[in-house]
């Protein structure tokens, strides 16, 4: 097959089997040892963080409510939270269910802030506040099935 006196026949097939043997073989280079190297950097967005919770409202009175139920809850609270704040404001949050037009949602709204929310107001007036640390605001909340008021202070 080979023949010593043809040494480049010997060169030939020597390059050739070399040939074939590296170019099944990877190259080393960066890429060995880091699989991403040379490539650009993801960065990492972490979430958002989560949102804080609400603020719990000193009291909550359920629509319909006797006023001889949740007076008495009502001046208890006006009384701590006077004594730990005396200029501190209560604001009384009238907050009725979502109505199907905005008229009726706009006149549920006008109602229970005259009858219920001025009730709830005179009552924190009568237990040592003074009118103007008392603010009414009125909304209405689709997730509600009844009215409710709440009273929170800042």
């Amino acid at each position: 097959m080979f023949h010593p006196s043809r040494p480049e026949l010997f060169l030939l097939a020597a390059t050739m089997a070399g040939t074939l043997c590296l170019a099944s073989c990877n190259l080393v280079d960066q890429r060995t040892f880091d699989p991403r190297a040379s490539r650009a950097p993801r960065p990492h967005y972490p979430p958002p963080p989560p949102a804080p919770k609400p603020v719990p409202p000193l009291v909550e009175i359920r629509h319909g409510t006797p006023p001889d139920q949740w007076q008495p809850a009502l001046k208890g609270a006006v009384t701590r939270a006077m004594a730990r704040k005396p200029n501190v404001l209560f604001v009384v949050t009238v907050i009725v269910p979502a109505g199907p037009t905005p008229a009726q949602e706009s006149a549920a709204l006008g109602r229970a802030t005259a009858t219920d929310g001025q009730a709830v107001a005179a009552a924190i007036v009568a237990d040592g506040a003074g009118p103007a640390q008392v603010e009414i605001t009125a909304m209405s909340d689709s997730t509600m099935t009844s009215g409710v008021i709440r009273v929170y202070v800042r």
